[in-house]
């Protein structure tokens, strides 16, 4: 649970899947990274990190994309940059400096 790279939104939130039971999730509305893109255009988050150069190796894409998809659902276009690093610690990226990940979610935040 210390990564975040397996973040998943259930119901609507972001959550850890290692953090939960099989069980736990029967019967919910699970959204995974396959699940964006819709007719094979990129959901505006994707869109966000793609044209912001907000990922390098790929390993903790999926779990930021996820968890950047519940912050700009509860926190609206103009999410700041605080709330976004703050809310993003909980997920690990071990190849950028989080820049271009927060100006990925900012920007994609702005077209949603």
């Amino acid at each position: 649970s210390q990564c975040g790279a397996c973040t998943v939104v259930v119901d609507g939130h972001a959550v850890k899947s290692c953090t939960i039971f099989a069980v736990q999730a029967s019967g919910s509305d699970i959204m995974t990274i396959e699940g964006l893109a819709t007719d094979g255009k990129l959901h505006p988050i994707q869109e966000g990190f793609w044209e912001e150069h907000g990922l390098q190796c790929g390993f903790c894409t999926p779990g930021m994309i996820m968890a950047s998809i519940d912050i700009v659902k509860r926190n609206g276009k103009k999410v700041s940059e605080d709330v976004i690093r703050r809310e993003l610690s909980q997920n690990i990226c071990r190849c950028t400096g989080y820049h271009n990940i927060v100006a990925a979610v900012q920007s994609a935040a702005e077209k949603m």
